[in-house]
């Protein structure tokens, strides 16, 4: 039977909740509101800790806590099972996951197991009037926004991209959080952690200045980072400098990267594919440097600069007092 029940997934680093699962629990929050639906956020592993309480203050009614030795470290056979297994015994309506790395992952192989439509890399979200969840999702460089429909099977699914709601705090002195015990004693997960090291990368989607190189400064990423360091900002890139390896898939911006909220974004080099636009639709000030005059990135900026961009960044840096 049905419940009618939003869920979240909470996605967990150690004993802290990503803040990607925060923003959703405020945007479910809001779409709970509107359909009569509870929020349900559900987090896995071993120790519960703090985490359900952190829920509770951001948006979720109750919180379901997985809880096996084996749900301490990810690993997408282990949750796939104990996430399929809570699944078919509450059937909830909508479930809701992030667009990262585990998200994407979790996600599509759910989708798969309960043979349930999934949506991908969603920027808006909203109740329809016939109790439908409305997933928008960009399109041709953002000019359109569709929005994509599951009417088949439940729970409809979508991954929603970091950075496009707030995070908001909503304290619920009523919620609940239920520890579950899970039985994976027979799972056989053919990834066994051996260790485990956590990285801090940065958050492109929350910095407020970014200074993006593409592929027409590639020779030249150390500059384009010394000049981000001298202005203060964070260094982001295009999909082909990660493509080649120049940079960390943590620093791509665009359809399939971080999607920006910055005030002021400095473009170096990039031509401004479709699969690029969407990381900087929701920047306040673009301005780009290109040496091709009809540079589509130039239709999607506030300033543009018609030079090689190679001979304007020694320029800023020696204005800036590099060295």
């Amino acid at each position: 039977m049905n419940r009618k029940e939003i869920w979240v997934y909470l996605e967990r680093n150690q004993e802290e909740i990503e803040e990607v699962s925060l923003e959703i629990l405020g945007k479910a929050n809001e779409l709970g509101k509107k359909s009569g639906m509870p929020v349900v956020g559900v987090v896995l592993g071993n120790d519960p800790g703090d985490l359900g309480n952190i829920a509770l203050k951001h948006g979720a009614d109750v919180v379901i806590f997985l809880k096996d030795p084996l749900l301490e470290s990810y690993s997408t056979e282990d949750y796939t099972k104990a996430l399929f297994e809570m699944i078919g015994k509450r059937t909830p309506e909508i479930f809701l996951l992030g667009a990262t790395y585990q998200g994407r992952d979790l996600a599509g192989r759910l989708s798969a197991r309960l043979r349930t439509g999934l949506t991908a890399n969603v920027v808006s979200l909203d109740i329809g009037e016939d109790g439908y969840l409305l997933s928008g999702v960009p399109g041709y460089g953002s000019k359109v926004l569709a929005e994509i429909v599951c009417v088949r099977n439940k729970p409809q699914m979508s991954t929603v991209r970091p950075g496009i709601f707030n995070k908001t705090v909503i304290p619920n002195e009523a919620g609940i959080v239920e520890v579950v015990d899970i039985d994976l004693k027979d799972s056989v997960s053919r990834v066994k952690v051996l260790s485990r090291k956590v990285e801090k990368h940065p958050d492109l989607s929350r910095a407020e200045k970014v200074v993006i190189a593409g592929n027409g400064v590639e020779g030249n990423l150390d500059m384009v980072a010394r000049l981000a360091d001298i202005l203060g900002a964070r260094l982001g890139v295009s999909r082909p400098i990660a493509d080649k390896g120049k940079a960390s898939r943590e620093l791509q911006v665009g359809s399939t990267g971080y999607s920006l909220n910055a005030k002021l974004v400095l473009i170096f080099g990039v031509s401004g594919a479709e699969h690029f636009l969407p990381g900087i639709a929701n920047c306040q000030t673009v301005i780009s440097i290109n040496v091709d005059r009809e540079s589509g990135i130039f239709e999607y900026s506030d300033y543009c600069i018609v030079a090689d961009a190679s001979k304007i960044i020694p320029i800023l840096l020696k204005e800036g007092g590099d060295r």
